[in-house]
């Protein structure tokens, strides 16, 4: 089996940043797996992981949503993870071990409980010595209809090489369909590094997100301090928190290796919007709602300029938050799915705001603009298309610009999201923006990103 030489990165350094990863415009074009159609493909997932945790950090969703839709899920765990904190001040690799294996077991319990994980036992840092009986073994456990995921290839640390690599060997002997997962490579690489032919993506829920986050958290010996010494630092720092909790997780396969899920027609999308509005032009109660009023009240006041050129508002129903910033700006383009909400906000709304019916992302404009409202709209999107929209959006975005986000806390019914999940995501996508402010309460999340430098009372030479 060939080989490539490793990567050089540290766990500790920053990696690199997630606007970077996820404002890149190839997501939008990548395939969405249906987990749903896997058991009619496949009759197991076995996911082989060089250490405890590579499984839940890089497809803990995939592990998760396997399970939910029936498909049986095994995890093959080749070393124990010894050798993680070489330098810890009290904790010895055989003590390491032996908690890392209960670590995995927890975990899996998390995302697939029931399910089987097999330990090898073989020594990290060692695996690529080892590939001919690494194959061996997974061979051994596949089939010609068992779905085998696997590190990538290219992942930069020499044991997920080495196991990605006996992966494909064992898929060739069994006529197995082998996928691949990177981990580090989003430390390390650039978008342009992922071959992105060959990219799928898994987009994860609400359940499969709350199940992963308790799998990591398993994970303890990874992710927070052994001791009070440098060398008992945690392995999984923030930035790879920040990876595991994206709203989408990616698997390297073969075109049409797996399932996938057809795009939504426009039609399909609008339908339930507009059939809201059969009984009346109020469905969502903004009118005569306290709660909405103190929201748009809200945004009014920590706006960080006192007039804007161009707002864009994403998602604008009726109109009641784009006659607010209306008032602010020169002009507002405001966007929504629904053709008769438009027309209830054509009825009351001033002069100076341009309506644009479709769907986000495809209807956000090219810019540029100076604000960008996006409220309770990101939660019924799908994980690609709420990427794209935060994409487009920060294209659109003028120097200087602002961006406000704002959602409800609350658990969400009928949709795949909620806003807690939006919201991080979004402040992950747009992080290259500086925070200017943050509001939270038992009911709303509201940032403020980017804008002028220097606080109001500043510009004004109050201080």
């Amino acid at each position: 089996m060939s080989s490539r030489a490793p990567r050089r990165f540290h766990h500790a350094e920053p990696g690199t940043p997630e606007p970077q990863w996820l404002l890149d415009a190839r997501w939008s074009a990548t395939p969405s797996v249906d987990l749903a159609a896997l058991p009619q493909r496949f009759d197991e997932l076995v996911v082989a992981a060089a250490h405890p945790d590579d499984e839940t950090l890089a497809v803990g969703g995939v592990l998760a949503g396997a399970y939910a839709v029936g498909l049986p899920v095994r995890v093959v765990v080749a070393t124990d993870g010894a050798a993680s904190h070489p330098d810890a001040s009290a904790w010895s690799p055989s003590r390491l071990a032996a908690v890392r294996r209960a670590e995995l077991d927890a975990a899996l319990g998390r995302l697939a409980p029931g399910s089987p994980a097999e330990h090898l036992g073989l020594p990290d840092g060692g695996l690529a010595g080892l590939e001919p009986s690494l194959a061996d073994e997974l061979a051994a456990r596949c089939g010609e209809r068992t779905l085998l995921l696997a590190p990538w290839t290219g992942d930069g640390h020499p044991d997920h090489d080495a196991l990605g690599r006996a992966a494909e060997e064992a898929g060739r002997r069994r006529g197995a369909a082998v996928a691949h997962y990177p981990l580090w490579l989003w430390h390390w690489g650039r978008p342009d590094d992922l071959d992105w032919s060959r990219a799928h993506v898994v987009e994860l829920d609400r359940g499969l997100l709350d199940a992963k986050a308790a799998a990591v958290a398993e994970h303890a010996s990874q992710t927070e301090p052994l001791g009070p010494c440098p060398g008992d630092r945690p392995v999984v720092t923030e930035p790879v928190l920040r990876r595991a909790g994206r709203l989408v997780e990616l698997v390297l396969s073969a075109p049409g290796a797996l399932p996938l899920i057809p795009a939504r027609p426009d039609a399909q999308v609008a339908a339930p919007f507009d059939a809201m509005y059969d009984e009346g032009p109020d469905p969502w109660g903004f009118e005569g709602s306290f709660f909405e009023r103190r929201k748009r009240d809200l945004v009014a006041a920590v706006l960080g300029r006192q007039h804007y050129h161009t707002a864009l508002e994403i998602g604008c129903a009726t109109g009641l938050l784009t006659t607010r910033l209306a008032e602010r700006a020169d002009h507002v383009v405001a966007v929504d799915v629904s053709e008769r909400a438009l027309a209830v906000a054509r009825a009351h709304t001033p002069d100076g705001v341009q309506w644009r019916a479709g769907r986000a992302p495809e209807a956000v404009p090219d810019g540029p603009v100076d604000l960008v409202v996006l409220s309770e709209v990101g939660y019924f999107l799908t994980p690609l298309e709420l990427l794209e929209t935060l994409r487009r959006l920060r294209v659109a975005l003028a120097r200087g610009g602002e961006v406000v986000l704002v959602h409800w806390r609350h658990p969400t019914r009928g949709v795949p999201l909620d806003g807690p999940a939006v919201h991080a995501q979004a402040l992950s996508a747009l992080a290259d923006l500086a925070p200017a402010v943050h509001y939270e309460d038992a009911d709303v999340l509201l940032d403020v990103l980017g804008g002028p430098a220097g606080s109001v009372a500043s510009r004004e030479g109050r201080v």
